[in-house]
């Protein structure tokens, strides 16, 4: 065995070794994530039991307060009637005022928008000549390109022809090399996709937990404001 099959077949069994720690990782990350997930179930279970109480006298609390609302909202929306009707009134004499000073301002505006109009319409279409033009010497240009670059690629297509026997057995090597690289790197990158579901895990982790212990603050709340309504 040459010195470089020796080196191609270490950089082989390398990517191999990498490849299989790569899927260790992803393997105990992913018994992580199931007991993270776990956890915030039961922690969003206590908290719905504990909403479910503290809406409960909420409840009653919330229609003795319905009542009282409505016999103030009563008395308000009266006073708002005879409001409206004082600003409707006052609000029909300014459009009226306001329709009359616009019909003259665009009297004196549609003259000037005319004008304006026909000297911008002058300008697009002499900018449009002119973009004309110079897309028809770029084509000719690209033209020249294109052709000498044709006789490049027929030159460096024979080149090739020639050489690509003596790299084949090279190309196969790295090829196999290749694939177990890449399933190291996708073995990684799934272990970081899952890392990254782990911290957004704990930290919603935190942030349930925050939600409970605010769920028991309202339930005590609830249970003294019940107490001050017997």
């Amino acid at each position: 065995m040459s010195q470089n099959d020796f080196i191609e077949h270490s950089k082989l069994a390398e990517a191999k070794q990498m490849r299989k720690r790569a899927e260790e990782d992803a393997r105990l990350l992913a018994n992580r994530i199931a007991l993270l997930k776990q956890e915030e179930q039961k922690a969003i279970k206590k908290i719905e039991e504990t909403q479910k109480k503290a809406q409960e006298i909420l409840q009653v609390r919330n229609r003795n307060l319905e009542e009282q609302k409505k016999r103030e909202d009563l008395r308000k929306q009266r006073e708002q009637e005879d409001y409206e009707k004082s600003e409707q009134a006052r609000r029909i004499r300014e459009e009226k005022k306001s329709l009359k000073n616009q019909a003259s301002q665009y009297r004196s505006t549609k003259a000037i928008y005319d004008a304006q109009t026909i000297k911008i319409a002058r300008a697009e279409n002499m900018k449009i000549l002119e973009e004309l033009k110079k897309e028809d010497l770029a084509s000719k240009k690209q033209i020249k390109i294109q052709v000498k670059s044709q006789k490049r690629e027929a030159e460096e297509k024979r080149k090739k022809m020639v050489d690509a026997k003596k790299k084949k057995v090279r190309k196969d090597n790295e090829k196999r090399i290749e694939i177990e690289n890449k399933l190291r790197r996708d073995r990684e990158d799934e272990v970081a996709r899952m890392e990254q579901d782990e911290l957004e895990l704990i930290q919603r982790l935190q942030n349930t937990q925050l939600l409970q212990k605010s769920a028991y603050e309202d339930l005590e709340n609830a249970l003294g404001g019940q107490l001050g309504f017997s």
